[in-house]
């Protein structure tokens, strides 16, 4: 993966998964084209885990899991693949291929950073939607606020809600997590 420009130049997912298996580098697919990721600030990972904490210790580890960045989820369909690393993912099945998810998480949740806010809101987006992933949390640092996509019938989100301070985050899945705890973590 010498030069960046490789970046840029299509090349098969099994080429990927090789690239992959070389590189130390958190690295995504995106249908043809890999993405590296960059380190993320540390209130990134500070409110990652909040909400994972959050969700574990509402879920449990009885019937769903709760996944954090270094879990890839793949997404497929015959004309087209990708594969993430969502910040957090709650999984309620064991849809695993080695190390990969292959099935529908129940939630995604992506926490925006400069680098890769455009994908979020964009392309991760779309694809999540595409690919009927329930619900879909946007975790916005610098305006303290999540933007929730749920209700997803037919790859389509019906719902958008927008969740800031003094504000419960009402979950699909019955999860009630406050506005305010999550961003507590902040320094």
């Amino acid at each position: 993966m010498g030069d960046k420009a490789r970046i840029y130049e299509y090349v098969s997912y099994e080429e990927f998964e090789k690239i992959q298996n070389e590189n130390p580098n958190k690295l995504e697919y995106d249908n043809g084209y890999i993405y590296l990721m960059t380190p993320v600030h540390p209130n990134h990972d500070r409110v990652k885990n909040k909400i994972a904490s959050e969700l574990i210790k509402f879920l449990g580890f009885e019937s769903c899991d709760v996944f954090t960045s270094d879990v890839a989820v793949v997404f497929e369909s015959n004309e087209e693949k990708y594969e993430f690393q969502p910040d957090v993912m709650v999984c309620c099945d064991d849809k695993f291929q080695g190390s990969k998810y292959k099935g529908i998480p129940k939630l995604i949740i992506e926490i925006l950073s400069y680098a890769t806010e455009y994908r979020d809101k964009g392309l991760k987006l779309k694809i999540y939607e595409k690919f009927n992933v329930p619900e879909y949390w946007i975790v916005d640092i610098r305006e303290e606020q999540i933007i929730v996509y749920s209700t997803n019938t037919n790859g389509k989100y019906l719902s958008s809600n927008i969740y800031t301070k003094n504000m419960i985050v009402k979950s699909s899945l019955g999860i009630n997590i406050n506005v305010n705890d999550i961003f507590s973590v902040i320094k």
